[in-house]
């Protein structure tokens, strides 16, 4: 297990960046800088509810015009009312596969934020789509007062990881050439307020490297709140038009609507998926699902 401590360096945090050779997705937020303090693993459950309400509690930089700069093309967009922002950038020119630089500038702000976005071309592969509650982390998320326990008062030195679950997804991107970006896309319900959290989670694990896709929860273009189902299956498709020669598996549990989201998308594109999993989140058997 890797030890980090995260701190905002500047006042740009980049949920995900990923594409392909001629289209990307941008999304993050502007906020005045904040310190995220270190975590460890015998911090009482008073430190955690306090860390983690800072951390939920945030000074964004509103109606602000963010820049992003690829391959010497800047591209322009505004932020909402509470720092919010969405790229969708379209090239001419197309990209290699592999992570393109993107700088990404605050008007009126000096500093440049530089990031990788993963671009995925036209080559087959086998890609990963994993719910994270349940599937990743023990959450609990069917017994409230359980999952009140562990989303509050523990950091994420003190959550349990779904066993085996690194090691299966660390066997089926091994089939990918290496010098291939990932296929591991995460897609949780969770908000992005969240992001540091889960996202040192799966660093601290040692997770391969990622697109981690979290629910817009405030702003412009909000994601659906209460419905699981559209929301996931909406990211799902999204992924699936975006990358055509992807082949699919796809892990979730049976705590939310995970079953009904991968048996819909395995229907409508029986070619995409190859199979999926469902775990079950009492007795922790993994069942897998691979004929219509």
């Amino acid at each position: 297990m890797t030890n980090i401590v995260l701190q905002a360096k500047d006042n740009i945090e980049v949920y995900h960046a990923y594409g392909n050779a001629h289209h990307i997705i941008v999304q993050g937020r502007m906020l005045h800088k904040r310190e995220f303090e270190k975590v460890n693993d015998n911090d009482s459950w008073f430190t955690n509810v306090w860390r983690r309400a800072k951390q939920i509690e945030s000074d964004e930089i509103s109606d602000a015009n963010i820049f992003a700069t690829i391959q010497n093309k800047e591209f322009h967009v505004k932020g909402d009312d509470e720092g919010y922002f969405e790229f969708n950038i379209t090239l001419d020119n197309a990209l290699k596969t592999g992570y393109t630089d993107i700088d990404l500038t605050i008007e009126n702000n000096a500093f440049i934020h530089h990031d990788l976005a993963t671009i995925i071309g036209n080559k087959k592969l086998l890609g990963i789509i994993s719910d994270f509650d349940d599937t990743i982390i023990v959450s609990d998320v069917t017994e409230k007062i359980k999952l009140a326990t562990n989303t509050l008062f523990k950091n994420y030195k003190q959550r349990k990881i779904v066993p085996n679950m690194l090691e299966r997804f660390k066997k089926i991107l091994s089939q990918n050439p290496k010098d291939f970006p990932s296929t591991l896309f995460i897609l949780s319900g969770s908000p992005q307020q969240l992001f540091i959290p889960v996202e040192a989670f799966l660093k601290y694990y040692n997770f391969p490297k990622h697109t981690l896709i979290l629910k817009k929860a405030h702003g412009n273009n909000k994601d659906p709140l209460t419905d699981q189902f559209v929301y996931k299956t909406r990211k799902i498709e999204r992924l699936i038009k975006l990358y055509p020669n992807i082949q699919w598996v796809m892990f979730g549990d049976n705590g939310e609507k995970d079953a009904e989201v991968y048996r819909k998308i395995k229907e409508k594109y029986p070619k995409k998926v190859k199979m999926y999993y469902i775990r079950d989140v009492k007795s922790g058997k993994i069942k897998e699902y691979n004929k219509l």
